[in-house]
């Protein structure tokens, strides 16, 4: 495993649910991108809290994949060293993978790109801000179907978030028209979606507060 620092990584992580709310979630796999778009590290994880739910449609795991897999501490003692308080770190929300993977602002990095942040649009139709998903965002502006297999795979999802930060980082006009194309086009159909936002009784609508059925905080408000 290499062990030099990156300056900039891309993360995600993947979870399985150990309660039916949308929040409790514990991770299940995880994949590290460097500014190659080279995985330089990824692993299953074997979860050590109870899990009601392997969350099937967006990991693509089913529990029985997870049982030879080291915990969540084995994977951080490995993944520590690729990090530095210079990192900056890039991916869809990254907020909950960082609270996850446990890395601390200073030590494991300095700055995260957010890229919901960087292509959430206006629209003027109904005067509101939109967001997208990391689907939607590789489908119309890398032609990559992140949904072509069932979940959401660590990999090819942190692959994804690196082509679309080294593709618009130095491209402000285009980012302009990423927005306007995003907003133009209609997002297909999420794993969550097509579970009707639950699944094995576990709450998908974290991010939808209409289609939330747990009664939690939405998680784009925290």
């Amino acid at each position: 495993m290499a062990t030099a620092k990156h300056g900039v990584l891309s993360i995600d992580v993947e979870c399985v649910a150990t309660t039916h709310t949308h929040e409790d979630r514990s991770p299940c796999s995880v994949a590290i991108v460097d500014d190659k778009c080279q995985i330089i590290y990824t692993s299953l994880i074997k979860p050590t809290e109870k899990v009601v739910s392997d969350l099937y449609p967006l990991t693509g795991l089913h529990m029985e994949d997870l049982e030879q897999a080291p915990t969540l501490e084995e994977v951080l003692q490995k993944i520590y060293p690729l990090f530095d308080a210079t990192t900056i770190i890039v991916g869809q929300r990254p907020q909950g993978d960082i609270k996850w993977l446990k890395l601390q602002k200073d030590v494991h990095y300095s700055q995260i790109v957010d890229l919901s942040e960087w292509f959430k649009t206006y629209n003027t139709r109904f005067g509101s801000i939109n967001y997208f998903s990391l689907a939607h965002e590789a489908w119309t502006l890398l032609n990559i179907d992140l949904n072509a297999k069932n979940g959401h795979l660590a990999t090819q999802d942190a692959k994804a978030s690196m082509q679309l930060y080294l593709k618009y980082k130095d491209n402000e006009r285009g980012n302009e028209d990423a927005r306007r194309l995003l907003l133009n086009n209609r997002p297909g159909i999420t794993p969550a979606r097509a579970c009707n936002y639950n699944y094995e009784g576990v709450c998908l609508g974290g991010y939808f507060p209409k289609m939330c059925s747990c009664n939690r905080p939405s998680l784009s408000n925290n």
